[in-house]
């Protein structure tokens, strides 16, 4: 099976109940399957970030990065380095500089952590451990008195969906096994969406899938 969008509309539809029934048209189908995936796709991420090792399901999804850094026009103690277009979520980040050398840990902070770090004596950024904040499009670098020339990152870049006028395409650039994952939680979400009593049994939907797909 090659999960074309078109392939994967007709088996959802199948395994619901639904074929020939306008019920579940396709921007519904597939807005469930999106929100299925992100969901599968964050929890991988987090099996990752606690073994460090990338699991096969969204080994397509995770690339290398080398963010130019540059200085930041509002404060010049601090330096800038743009997020990637289709970035999802970091998974790994070091600082170059310009000497050569590179940070020995930096650490990524939230908006409210890195206020605190400003005041904290013990927490002043240096050149081996700088503070970074990711706001919206933007990662703030900052690292004492010392510039930082590139963010070596590796991340989790956005998966592709077919869109719906696109039902030839692969619905998204995943491995099959991770798809067949995919459609089983898009399953219990479209049978929780109905009320269908089925949904509240993992099981029961898992082992009618098997079935159904033998």
């Amino acid at each position: 099976m090659d999960y074309t969008l078109k392939e994967v509309d007709e088996k959802l539809k199948q395994f619901v109940d639904k074929v020939e029934s306008d019920y579940f048209p396709l921007p519904i189908l597939l807005s469930h399957f999106e929100t299925a995936a992100l969901k599968f796709i964050g929890e991988k991420l987090r099996i990752l970030e606690k073994t460090q090792e990338v699991v096969d399901d969204i080994r397509p999804l995770i690339i290398p990065g080398n963010l130019p850094i540059t200085e930041d026009p509002n404060d010049t103690l601090r330096y800038v380095a743009g997020v990637p277009m289709n970035y999802l979520r970091l998974v790994s980040y070091d600082i170059l500089y310009v000497d050569g050398t590179r940070c020995r840990r930096a650490d990524l902070m939230k908006q409210a952590e890195y206020k605190n770090a400003l005041i904290n004596p013990t927490k002043q950024p240096t050149k081996y451990y700088p503070i970074i904040l990711q706001e919206n499009n933007l990662f703030q670098i900052d690292s004492g008195t010392d510039v930082p020339k590139t963010m070596v990152i590796k991340y989790c870049k956005k998966p592709t969906f077919a869109k719906t006028s696109q039902k030839t395409q692969r619905i998204i650039n995943l491995p099959d096994d991770a798809i067949e994952n995919i459609i089983l939680s898009t399953v219990t979400s479209l049978f929780k969406s109905t009320a269908d009593p089925r949904f509240q049994s993992n099981y029961l939907i898992e082992d009618a899938y098997r079935k159904f797909t033998k």
